[in-house]
C-alpha cells in the first residue's frame, strides 16, 4: 500500500481461501480470507464481504475530493473515531500523497478499484489524517471483515498494519499480517510496491469469534510506527451484530454460572 500507485488491493472473485485457524483458547478467533468482487464491473469497488446479515461499511458516499475525513461517510451505525481519519476518493488517479488501496484482480483480467476507501494515515508527509482509527459497534458482534490492501509486514524493519478486538474496553485479540501468515493462511504481506498488485498480499480478511467470550464491541485499525512511506489501506469493512436473544442468554448463562460459583463459594467456608 504505497504512496505511488492508484487504489491497490489484490483479490479474486469468490473465495481466496477457506483456511479456518483458532488463534488459542484465551483468544479464539477464526480467520479466513475471500470476499466477492463489489461493484460493475466486478471489483471495481474492491472486493466486500460474503458473510450473510454482515453490514458493510464502503465509504461511497465520500466527497469527491482527492480525500475527505470518515466523519462524511455513512458509518452503518458504527462509530469512527477520530472523525478526522481520513478517506481517499481518488478515482482511481495516481495521486502519490492519498495511498493505495484495495485492487481485485480478477480471472479474466483486473480492474482497478476507483472507489473511496480509509487510509491510515495518507501515505504522504503531510500531516493529515490518523495513524489509528477506532470503531466501535452499535452491538456485541461475532464478525468483523474488512478488504486490506497491500498487507504491510514487519519485515526488515518495516512498521506493520495491525487489527485490534475489544469488548467493554478489555483487549480480546490483535494479529498483524505476520500472524496470519504464521497461522497458514494463505497470504502474502511485505513492504514497498511490490505487494500492490498481488492476490495473496491484498485478500479480504473475515475475523469470526469462536464463543461468546471473544463476541466484541470495539475495533481498533493501527498503523505502527511512523514511516510516511507506509499506510494501513481497507475498504469494505464489515461487522455482524449478535442477534438479540443470543446477546441475552449469553449474558444470563454468565449471571448463572456466576450465582451457582458464589453459593458454592459460601458453601465451602
Amino acid at each position: 500500500m504505497k504512496s505511488t500507485h492508484k487504489l491497490s488491493m489484490v483479490a479474486t472473485v469468490g473465495v481466496i481461501a477457506a483456511t479456518t485457524l483458532s488463534v488459542n483458547p484465551a483468544s479464539a478467533f477464526s480467520i479466513t480470507t475471500g470476499g466477492q468482487a463489489k461493484g460493475s464491473p466486478a471489483g471495481i469497488e474492491g472486493l466486500t464481504t460474503t458473510v450473510s446479515n454482515a453490514v458493510v461499511i464502503d465509504f461511497n458516499d465520500a466527497v469527491d475530493s482527492p480525500y475527505s475525513t470518515v466523519s462524511t461517510v455513512s458509518q452503518q451505525g458504527a462509530t469512527y473515531l477520530p472523525g478526522n481519519s481520513l478517506v481517499i476518493n481518488n478515482g482511481g488517479v495516481l495521486a502519490p500523497t492519498t495511498g493505495a488501496a484495495p485492487y481485485p484482480g480478477l480471472p479474466s483480467g483486473s480492474t482497478e478499484n476507483t472507489s473511496a476507501y480509509l487510509s491510515l494515515p495518507t501515505n504522504s508527509d503531510t500531516g493529515l489524517g490518523s495513524n489509528q482509527v477506532t470503531i466501535t459497534l452499535p452491538k456485541l458482534s461475532n464478525y468483523f471483515g474488512l478488504h486490506w490492501g497491500s498487507m504491510d509486514d514487519v519485515s526488515a524493519g518495516t512498521p506493520a498494519n495491525q487489527i485490534e478486538f475489544f469488548r467493554n474496553g478489555q483487549l480480546l485479540a490483535t494479529f498483524t499480517p505476520d500472524d496470519l501468515t504464521a497461522l497458514g493462511l494463505d497470504v502474502e504481506a511485505g513492504a514497498g510496491p511490490n505487494n500492490q498488485d498481488r492476490v495473496r498480499s491484498n485478500p479480504y480478511v473475515n475475523f469470526s469469534s469462536d464463543g461468546s467470550d471473544e463476541w466484541f464491541d470495539e475495533v481498533v485499525l493501527t498503523q505502527l510506527g511512523n514511516n510516511p512511506g507506509i499506510a494501513f489501506e481497507s475498504d469494505n469493512h464489515a461487522y455482524r451484530p449478535v442477534p438479540e436473544p443470543l446477546t441475552i442468554l449469553g449474558s444470563g448463562l454468565a449471571l448463572g454460572f456466576g450465582a451457582i460459583f458464589k453459593k458454592q463459594q459460601s458453601r465451602r467456608r
